[in-house]
């Protein structure tokens, strides 16, 4: 690997260097929300992480449990409404550190006995995030496991969490962070595609704004409003 892309954060030049594509296919790609990134100083920026993750999971061939759960909706598409409610939103989060928001956020899945062992949970969630951080920007970050498999089976499930002071989370733009998604899946494929949902519509400043100020019971709506948005696109 040159040295390039020997860094965490990469440029739209090197995200398509380090694929082998034409720039302009790169930005074709963020247009269509295909592709994980976040725009920083008005110029787009790429985790080499996720590009990794991203990448291994077009590479690989769907299992079949995957299939079945993919095959309910023809596009492929996992709703909002299939993976939280309102017990799985934390309007309240206190700042802190990442330990302490992460141990906030993980409530609602101890309390649904989602998880069985917190303490373990919690240690590879800061594990990850000492790798680099899952603050993408614009207030937001969508912290997860390195690997999807790590997570509990069965339904998958997303916590949401709500810090309207904003929290100091190491973000890529250095900003405040509100909004926190915790994605608890161990299907790479739905991890992928909830990320690429979240990343489309979440780069709206809209969307940013009306979740960091909306009440517990007014998130999910939210949510679907611009999942419909997504869709359409």
């Amino acid at each position: 690997m040159s040295d390039s892309v020997d860094h965490e954060i990469m440029t739209l030049a090197e995200v398509a260097n380090y694929l082998k594509i034409a720039e302009k296919t790169v930005s074709r790609m963020i247009t269509r929300g295909e592709i994980p990134c976040t725009k920083v100083a008005s110029q787009w920026r790429f985790m080499k992480s996720m590009i990794d993750d991203w990448l291994i999971s077009r590479m690989n061939v769907v299992p079949q449990n995957d299939l079945a759960k993919i095959l309910e909706n023809p596009e492929g598409l996992i709703p909002f409404t299939r993976i939280t409610n309102d017990e799985f939103i934390v309007e309240n989060l206190k700042p802190g550190t990442k330990k302490e928001i992460l141990s906030q956020l993980i409530v609602p899945l101890v309390e649904q006995e989602i998880i069985e062992d917190a303490d373990e949970f919690l240690r590879k969630l800061i594990t990850r995030e000492k790798m680099v951080t899952t603050g993408i920007g614009r207030g937001v970050a969508i912290p997860h496991l390195r690997h999807p498999k790590e997570n509990p089976g069965g339904v998958p499930r997303m916590v949401i969490g709500i810090c309207k002071a904003g929290t100091d989370y190491d973000s890529m733009d250095g900003k405040l962070t509100h909004l926190f998604f915790l994605l608890v899946s161990d299907s790479e494929v739905v991890h992928l595609r909830v990320l690429a949902k979240l990343n489309q519509i979440l780069r709206e400043g809209e969307f940013v704004n009306r979740l960091t100020h909306a009440r517990k019971n007014e998130v999910l709506g939210i949510l679907v409003e611009g999942e419909k948005l997504f869709n359409k696109s």
